[in-house]
Order: C-alpha cells, then sequence, then structure tokens
C-alpha cells in the first residue's frame, strides 16, 4: 500500500466513519427484526439466538449490538453520538446492562435519570464508565465471567453472598462423612445432579416408567381397565390438567424446543419448556401424550396467537 503517513491517517478515519454508520444501520435494522419477533418464525426462541446462529455474531458482540439496540429504542437522541463515535458501542451496551441490573434489583431509573446517565459517560472510556457505576451503585455486583482454559475446564468467576458461602459451607460439612476434603465444585456437581435428577423431563420419564412397572408387577392398580380409560376420558374432556404419568411420558429427544420453521430450523431451545397439545386443546385435543410436546415459552404463546 503506497500511501503517505497522512493519506494512511486518513483512509482510516474514513473508513471508521463508514463502520460507525454501518453499526447504525445494522442496530435499526435489529430493532425491526426484534418488533416483528421475525426470530419465531425463523425459528429461534429469543432475538439473541438468531443474532448470534443466523447473522453469526459472538455472544460478547450480538449483546453490544442487542444493549445498544434497546438503549437508542428508548433515547433515540443518542443515535448521533454513537454514529460520531463519541458513544462507543461497547458504553451504550454496558449503560444499558448496568441500567438493567439496577432495575432488577429495584432501582430503576426514570427516563429523565437515564438520559442524564448516558449524557455523563459520552465521550469516557469503558473504565471510567465503570467508575461511574460503581460510585451511582457501591454494593453493584460484579458480572459473571468465564473463560476457556482448556477442552474440558472453565474458570468461572463471579460473586456470591456471605449466607450463600455460609450454606455452601454447611452443606460441605454435612457431607464430609461421604468427602472430607469436598471441593465447591464437587458440592456443585452433586447438587447439579440432585437438581436434574427432579426436573429434567427425561429422568422424569424413566422414573414414571419404573414406577409403572412396580405398581403392574405388584398388582396395586385399583381401577378396572374400563373404569381408567372413564376416568381418562372425562379428564381430557373437561379439563386441561395432564396427569403426572401423561406429562412424564412427553417424548423427549434431548434436543429442546420442537418448533420448525419454513426453512427447516428447529427451535431446540432448552431453557423455559413447556408442554403443548399438538391438536389444541380447545379444538378437541387430548390430553394424551400421544398428543403433548415440548415447546418453548416463546414458541408457545406465538403460536397461541397464531403467529407462525
Amino acid at each position: 500500500m503506497k500511501l503517505s503517513n497522512n493519506e494512511l491517517v486518513f483512509e482510516a478515519e474514513r473508513e471508521i466513519k463508514l463502520e460507525r454508520e454501518s453499526t447504525l444501520k445494522i442496530i435499526k435494522l435489529f430493532q425491526e427484526i426484534s418488533a416483528r419477533k421475525i426470530f419465531l418464525e425463523r425459528g429461534y426462541p429469543s432475538f439473541y439466538e438468531m443474532v448470534t446462529k443466523h447473522f453469526g455474531y459472538c455472544a460478547g458482540s450480538a449483546m453490544r449490538r442487542i444493549n445498544a439496540m434497546k438503549l437508542v429504542q428508548e433515547m433515540p437522541q443518542f443515535e448521533e453520538k454513537i454514529e460520531s463515535g463519541e458513544l462507543s458501542l461497547s458504553v451504550a451496551a454496558d449503560v444499558q446492562t448496568f441500567l438493567y441490573q439496577e432495575a432488577k434489583i429495584e432501582r430503576p431509573y426514570s427516563l429523565n435519570a437515564k438520559i442524564e446517565l448516558v449524557e455523563t459517560c459520552i465521550g469516557k472510556s469503558r473504565r471510567e464508565v465503570e467508575e461511574e457505576f460503581a460510585r451511582r451503585n457501591p454494593e453493584r455486583d460484579k458480572r459473571e465471567t468465564q473463560h476457556v482454559i482448556s477442552h474440558d475446564r472453565l474458570r468461572v468467576s463471579f460473586s456470591i453472598s456471605k449466607e450463600l458461602s455460609d450454606k455452601l459451607n454447611q452443606l460441605k460439612d454435612l457431607l464430609g462423612h461421604v468427602d472430607p476434603s469436598m471441593t465447591t465444585e464437587t458440592l456443585l456437581e452433586k447438587l447439579a445432579e440432585l437438581g436434574l435428577e427432579k426436573y429434567d423431563p427425561a429422568r422424569k420419564v424413566e422414573r414414571a416408567k419404573r414406577r409403572k412397572m412396580i405398581a403392574s408387577s405388584a398388582k396395586a392398580e385399583t381401577l378396572t381397565e374400563e373404569e381408567s380409560e372413564s376416568t381418562s376420558a372425562a379428564e381430557v374432556k373437561g379439563s386441561r390438567y395432564i396427569r403426572a404419568e401423561q406429562r412424564h411420558a412427553v417424548h423427549d429427544d434431548g434436543a429442546g424446543c420442537t418448533f420448525v420453521s419454513a426453512n427447516g430450523q428447529r427451535c431446540g431451545a432448552k431453557r423455559f419448556l413447556q408442554r403443548d397439545h399438538i391438536r389444541p386443546f380447545a379444538e378437541g385435543g387430548a390430553n394424551e401424550a400421544t398428543n403433548l410436546r415440548w415447546m418453548c415459552g416463546q414458541h408457545n404463546r406465538a403460536r397461541s396467537t397464531r403467529v407462525p
């Protein structure tokens, strides 16, 4: 590249200006995509999932753009500041995250207070902005961070309350006879296993099968076959209630939400799953396992309001 020093600087400045203009344009497009909930019809459980998986942004880049999008959506007067670089994308995203965290701990900011905060952060570095957050809320917890340190190990950093620390130490003492040198990781693994045993749908299915086999072999059934069918029919016709046996028998392939978009994209979300009637209950759909499937809350609600 045969350019003089001044020409190189000028060229860089020109490209940076174009990059900021492009970033702002992307943010505006994201606003419209999010508002129309296009991510649902494309088979994603959230807008974040679409930004990372469809548009290919890494987690950090996706959250910066989404948070900046939310900030300018509420306070469009700061669009020009992002475009000019006076308010960096990272700082705008950090401000939005801070406001969300404050609202979550019941310290919501009014619109005027939000505007004042953004104005205070204009022209500042991320470190300076973090200092401003700490000044406004000295008790603010540090955000959880994760760093890959090997193919099967992560370093996780987050703060916990003294009360939670005491509870974990108490559990270590109670389980000392099992493992006298129990570490926090070992304890968390044990707690995770207990939680999965209680809440994992696949494990519930296996437990239901085992209970049914035991009950059958012991002839513990108290209803005749005809009475059982009659009871089931009455429940289907008169109530949305799904019996435990039916709930646990709903097929779960471990791949999450079963919604599939028109272009073949399966949602696959594994959080906030709900049992959904394939043939709607209001249209006579039964509460049987064959008429039930797993869907995430977003797609379940979208389907009930006739969103694809």
